[in-house]
C-alpha cells in the first residue's frame, strides 16, 4: 500500500466517524443519483492469465462489502429503470446504479453471486464480438508480449513504423517499475491510430505466437443465465471494443447497431443502453447513439446524475481497489463527484 492509499484511507476514515460523510451525503445526494461503474471482479490480481491494471479491478471482499452497504443505504435500481424515473421527473435522489464494463467472465463467477445473495441489479455492458471466444482486449494482450521481449534487444525486422515510434515513446517509462511502465504503454497505444495500434500488434503476434489462456469473457449461455434471475440486463458496448471517435462514422455506426441487434437476438431482451468504450465519444457519435434508439448512454467522465444532465452521456463514478477498499473510502469517492 502506497503512502497516497494510506493517507486516503486515513482520511476517509476521519471523515467517516466524525460524521462529516453522514452530513455531506445528505446534503449532496438529496436531488442526485450516482451510477457506479466496475470492470473486473477478482480474488486477487494475482495469478491471472495476463497482467491485470490496478484501475480495472476490485476484489470479490471488497466488491461484497460496497454491495451491502449501497444496499443498505441507498435505493439499488436498474440503470434504465433509474432513466426512466428521472425522464418523469420522478425524485432519484439517493438512488444508485451498479454497471460493469465489457463482460468479463469474473462478473459471472464473482460478481453474481454477490448481486444474488444481496438481491441488488446490475447493467453489464457487453462487447459482443469478445463472448464466448478466446478473445481478449488488446491492452491485456499487449502487456503479455511486452513481459516476454527486452526492448533494447529485441530485433524490429519486419516491424511496421509506427513500431519504432511507440518503442521510443515508451522506453523512458522502463525505470519506473512494471505497474507504470505497462499502465503507460497502454495509454500511449491508445493514441495512436487504429490501423498503426492493430499493426503493432499483429507485429507481435507474428513474431511471439499467441498461447492459448483460459476463456476470460462471459458466454452467451452464462449470460442468459444472469438474464433469467431477473438481477442482470445487458447493454450495448460495440463489437470490438473500439475507440469510437477514431473511426470513420460507417464504422461506427455498425460497432454500436450490431453489438445491439447481437445482444438483442441472443438473449431476448431489449437493449435501451449504451456504455462507449474508454469513454471516447464525438458529438457525431453521440447522435448515432441518439439515432439508434438508445434511451441512454454512460460516458466515464465522473459527476452524478441530476437535472440537466444528458441522459446520451451520463457520468459516472469509476471504482477499483486501491481507492474504495474500505467503505469510508467508497463514501469519500462518491462524494467527491459533487466538488
Amino acid at each position: 500500500m502506497t503512502r497516497k492509499i494510506k493517507f486516503r484511507r486515513m482520511v476517509s476514515a476521519l471523515l467517516s466517524s466524525s460524521g462529516i460523510h453522514s452530513l455531506l451525503e445528505r446534503v449532496c445526494l438529496s436531488d442526485r443519483a450516482f451510477v457506479l461503474m466496475y470492470h473486473r471482479i477478482l480474488p486477487s490480481a494475482e495469478n491471472q492469465a495476463y497482467y491485470v491494471q490496478p484501475g480495472m479491478f476490485v476484489t470479490t471482499v471488497t466488491f461484497e462489502q460496497q454491495v451491502a452497504y449501497v444496499r443498505d443505504h441507498f435505493e439499488v435500481v436498474f440503470l434504465d429503470d433509474l432513466v426512466k424515473r428521472a425522464l418523469k421527473g420522478a425524485h432519484i435522489g439517493r438512488h444508485c446504479a451498479l454497471t460493469f464494463d465489457d463482460g468479463w467472465r469474473d462478473n459471472y463467477t464473482e460478481a453474481f453471486p454477490v448481486l444474488e445473495r444481496y438481491r441488488v441489479p446490475a447493467t453489464i455492458f457487453l462487447s459482443t464480438g469478445f463472448v464466448g471466444t478466446p478473445r481478449t482486449f488488446w491492452p491485456e494482450e499487449l502487456c503479455h508480449y511486452l513481459e516476454r521481449i527486452d526492448l533494447g534487444t529485441f530485433a524490429g525486422i519486419g516491424a511496421p513504423p509506427s513500431w519504432s515510434r511507440f518503442t521510443g515513446m515508451i522506453g523512458r517509462f522502463k525505470c519506473h517499475g512494471r505497474e507504470w511502465f505497462l499502465d503507460r504503454s497502454i495509454e500511449t497505444l491508445k493514441a495512436f491510430a487504429p490501423s498503426d495500434r492493430e499493426g503493432i500488434l499483429n507485429y507481435l503476434r507474428s513474431m511471439l505466437g499467441a498461447e492459448p489462456v483460459p476463456r476470460q469473457m462471459l458466454s452467451w449461455e452464462e449470460a442468459r443465465e444472469m438474464v433469467h434471475s431477473g438481477l442482470v440486463r445487458f447493454g450495448a458496448h460495440t463489437v470490438n471494443h473500439e475507440l469510437l471517435d477514431q473511426l470513420p462514422l460507417h464504422r461506427a455506426r455498425d460497432e454500436i447497431s450490431l453489438s445491439r441487434s447481437e445482444i438483442e437476438r441472443r438473449l431476448e431482451q431489449k437493449v435501451t443502453t449504451f456504455a462507449y468504450p474508454n469513454g471516447n465519444h464525438s458529438e457525431a457519435v453521440r447522435r448515432i447513439v441518439e439515432e439508434g434508439g438508445f434511451d441512454a448512454a454512460v460516458t466515464t467522465r465522473k459527476g452524478f446524475l441530476r437535472r440537466g444532465v444528458s441522459f446520451l452521456e451520463i457520468p459516472r463514478i469509476a471504482l477499483h481497489e486501491d481507492i474504495s477498499t474500505t467503505i469510508p473510502m467508497l463514501r469519500s469517492k462518491i462524494l467527491l463527484q459533487a466538488f
